[in-house]
């Protein structure tokens, strides 16, 4: 072995042993303490980011949840919106893998803690039970935290890591399936079909080797659009994801032109995604003559 491949592995064993360290959230020491001489409204913040439709507005959001959790840090709902914001940031508002990947990070680590909250899960995670298997302990209580974990996992395996990185740490993306599947039983319809379109990603995402499965995938997002109410992102995903890898340019247009006709505030997916979704629909639309 030359001393030049030498050198480019250790290198490449050096980068990927620092992006594979991970703390999680229910490890992480507390934040500074609170300027108790501050009053931050939590329902004000909270709104912030509902109503957030740019980059500055989610840099605005965050900054107001920040302060107002530091002022009540048993305020799970302030931390979960923490983690749905900073996910958001890293996947609509952030350039660079590097920058992405930390924005995942927080986001992930943000809904780790509430999860963590969860006695039984702790005492699994802490006698050594990955995470795929201890989420079955957590219960309706704990959907949102567990979504936006598997949201911030997929974004940072997709947009945070480079391919010799997602190998390394391909052990963190199976750990989604049970913690899907486990919610899943819990509520099929828990905000408008996220479930099964998130298990569906999953299984449009994994090599095949893994269990990749497009006509399960496709099953998937058909139960996920059955679910009452008005999500856009089971169309979106099933065009980005699955016509593409399927080279299905008819259906790829029929799902995101549907997306885009959508009121961003009447449908019953969070505003501050719809927006983001709908742009990313309207790019994919205007890219739709490149090749897939």
């Amino acid at each position: 072995m030359t001393r030049h491949l030498h050198i480019l592995l250790l290198a490449a064993s050096l980068l990927l042993a620092g992006c594979a360290t991970w703390t999680p959230g229910w490890e992480e020491p507390p934040g500074p303490a609170p300027d108790v001489g501050a009053a931050h409204d939590a329902e004000a913040a909270r709104a912030a980011l509902r109503d957030a439709a740019d980059g500055a507005q989610i840099d605005a959001a965050i900054a107001d949840l920040e302060a107002a959790l530091a002022t009540a840090p048993d305020h799970a709902a302030l931390g979960l919106d923490l983690a749905d914001a900073h996910i958001l940031r890293g996947a609509a508002y952030t350039q660079g893998r590097r920058n992405k990947r930390n924005e995942f990070r927080r986001g992930i680590r943000h809904a780790e803690q509430i999860m963590g909250r969860n006695a039984e899960f702790r005492a699994r995670v802490d006698a050594g039970q990955p995470i795929g298997e201890a989420a079955s302990a957590l219960g309706e209580d704990e959907l949102r935290a567990m979504v936006l974990w598997v949201t911030g996992v997929f974004y940072y395996f997709r947009e945070g890591l480079n391919p010799l990185q997602r190998v390394l740490q391909f052990d963190r993306l199976e750990q989604t399936r049970p913690v899907l599947e486990h919610a899943l039983a819990l509520d099929p319809e828990y905000e408008h079909g996220v479930l099964p379109f998130s298990l569906a990603i999953y299984y449009i995402a994994v090599p095949g080797f893994a269990g990749r499965d497009f006509d399960f995938a496709d099953e998937l997002l058909d139960q996920a659009i059955a679910v009452p109410g008005t999500s856009l992102l089971p169309q979106w995903g099933r065009a980005k994801y699955l016509h593409v890898a399927r080279g299905d340019r008819d259906a790829f247009r029929r799902d995101l032109e549907w997306v885009v006709a959508q009121d961003p505030r009447a449908a019953d997916s969070p505003y501050y995604w719809n927006v983001f979704i709908q742009r990313s629909a309207r790019d994919l639309l205007d890219r739709m003559n490149e090749p897939f």
